[in-house]
């Protein structure tokens, strides 16, 4: 069970018995990365880095905490605690042995070296089944290893007897203890320091009072007693400071471990954060994705809807030389009508003649036999004009010359072209970069003295800014786009559309027949501006200004405060 297993493994490397309380220093909780994203990533990384080297195999250690757990700062110390016991139980089954062996060369005192036997074979015989019990996490029993380290301890004493108390063998008590102290649980430690330096001041103080002789191979008879006195002051600062730099040691690394898995945590909560951005991105993007996201169309990559509408759809593209570009494709419903497709084929012909930078400019349309119809051209970067009037609802009449002087001068060229646009309206005016206008959309235009209608398709245009010849089915000429654009100065200038009517005949009707009300009444708007709108929107179209820069060149007099000879048609405003 997973609670049973978490219990084991607080209990590495320290010796007690399960159930007992661990002790563990505030540095060894640590902390985890928060980031499950994060983690995941490191461990695909460490993977392929791993596969690229050799076919890893997961350790017995990780195996028990299961592949979903994330180890704590202790866990992270006690993982390496295993290998490093076997290690150190090995050297001290062959250490022993091998003492024994080179006391059968150098003899010594009979009684001291028999002792020094029985404590080195007590010693190796802890220590091989130290070697089994740490070979594997699933045989690993606190008790037993502490018990057995308590006894190991005790059977390296006599080894001091035998070789001296004031000789080098003292080192190995040192080397014990710091061992130990680097592991979690701290009374283990101290009872392997109590049992070093215990020993080695019963058997020194004897010595140092004369009440036993010191029969070690490496005698200290040679020594004075106040030279003895200052050696075993040393040993013991010794052996009490092997203590000290193994917790210490511990503590140390501890510590780092610690600081480790809080920097993983705040970079694995960077991460996220950074993830959860990513993912509503690409969750709005899946929103913006069409059809034909990430096809070819001709010599253009498709990529998100930009815009639908009732003929088609509009895709951000890339072109050659990573161009950027806007695509529009007509959709599998359009397709279904022939009218529709020719009406679309014919925007494709119109558009492709028009070159003028008030104008969007075309880069490639679609072959006769292409599968759907498209026609790419140059992406812009703004906003249209309805969304300007929406958010702030009035244009200043100095940014209303601009925009109509740059319009009129695109819808010249279409003039000269023998185009109309027959929907011009605040949608198809769009302004590119802050400082371009530029006319968008002639979908639905006419080839004057063309011989095709579309009125079998029903009203083609914008009732509210459409010409009242057009809005009666009327001869559409170049005259309906000044109209057009007389009707987005009057809402640009007075907040309000020239016609709102309860529905779509209502409107017509009101197109036709009714005018609008007078600007003034809605504004702060000259009369001399006035007067200009009221030819321009003439419901006669041979009232109007005979082109779109005649009016906008009027538009400018008057906005200036300068005569503007109009004759102004009556009943123009109501």
């Amino acid at each position: 069970m997973p609670a049973e297993r978490t219990a084991d493994l607080t209990d590495v490397g320290a010796g007690n018995a399960p159930g007992e309380s661990t002790e563990i220093e505030p540095t060894e909780l640590g902390t985890e990365a928060a980031s499950p994203k994060a983690i995941a990533e490191a461990v695909v990384a460490g993977s392929v880095a791993a596969t690229a080297i050799a076919e890893p195999r997961p350790s017995g250690w990780i195996t028990a905490q299961g592949s979903h757990q994330r180890p704590t700062a202790a866990e992270a110390l006690d993982r390496g605690e295993l290998s490093r016991l076997r290690m150190f139980h090995a050297f001290g089954v062959l250490a022993p042995l091998g003492a024994i062996g080179m006391s059968l060369l150098i003899g010594g005192d009979p009684a001291a070296r028999l002792a020094f036997w029985i404590g080195g074979a007590i010693l190796a015989l802890c220590n091989v089944v130290l070697c089994w019990l740490t070979g594997s996490i699933d045989r690993y029993q606190p008790r037993p290893v502490g018990i057995l380290w308590v006894i190991s301890t005790i059977g390296v004493q006599p080894a001091v007897y035998y070789f001296g108390p004031f000789s080098a063998v003292v080192m190995v008590d040192m080397l014990g203890i710091v061992f130990i102290s680097l592991g979690r649980v701290r009374w283990t430690a101290l009872a392997t320091a109590f049992i070093c330096i215990g020993g080695h001041l019963l058997l020194a103080i004897p010595v140092l009072l004369g009440l036993i002789k010191d029969r070690g191979v490496l005698s200290s008879i040679v020594a004075d007693r106040s030279q003895l006195v200052f050696a075993e002051a040393l040993i013991v600062v010794f052996l009490a400071s092997g203590y000290a730099l193994g917790r210490w040691a511990r503590k140390t690394n501890a510590t780092a471990l610690a600081e480790l898995q809080s920097a993983m945590r705040i970079i694995g909560d960077q991460q996220q954060a950074l993830a959860e951005v990513v993912d509503e991105a690409q969750r709005a993007n899946r929103v913006n994705e069409g059809r034909w996201t990430n096809q070819q169309m001709g010599a253009y990559r498709l990529g998100f809807v930009l815009g639908r509408g009732a003929m088609g759809e509009v895709y951000e593209a890339v072109g050659p030389n990573n161009v950027p570009a806007a695509v529009k494709l007509l959709n599998a419903r359009s397709t279904s009508s022939s009218a529709i497709v020719e009406r679309f084929h014919r925007e494709m012909d119109v558009a492709a003649r028009l070159e003028s930078p008030h104008i969007v400019r075309v880069f490639e349309v679609s072959k006769p036999d292409a599968p759907v119809p498209y026609i790419a051209m140059e992406r812009l970067h703004g906003t249209d004009l309805a969304t300007r009037l929406r958010a702030e609802n009035r244009m200043p009449s100095d940014e209303l010359v601009v925009l109509i002087d740059q319009v009129a001068r695109g819808l010249e060229v279409a003039r000269l072209a023998g185009v109309v646009h027959r929907d011009l309206k605040p949608h198809n005016v769009f302004h590119h970069e802050g400082s371009v206008w530029k006319i968008l959309d002639f979908g639905v235009s006419k080839v004057m003295d063309s011989e095709g209608t579309l009125t079998g398709e029903g009203i083609v245009g914008t009732p509210q800014y459409m010409a009242p010849e057009q809005a009666s089915g009327g001869h559409v000429t170049h005259l309906a786009d000044v109209y057009a654009l007389g009707a987005i100065a009057y809402r640009c200038l007075t907040g309000r559309s020239p016609f709102k009517g309860k529905d779509l005949a209502e409107l017509v009707y009101q197109v036709v027949h009714v005018p609008p009300a007078r600007p003034g009444a809605l504004g702060r708007v000259s009369r001399a501006i006035e007067d200009v709108l009221a030819v321009a929107m003439a419901k006669d179209p041979r009232r109007r200004f005979p082109s779109a820069m005649s009016f906008a060149q009027a538009f400018v007099l008057a906005r200036r405060g300068r005569l503007v000879s109009v004759d102004v048609p009556l009943n123009a405003w109501t």
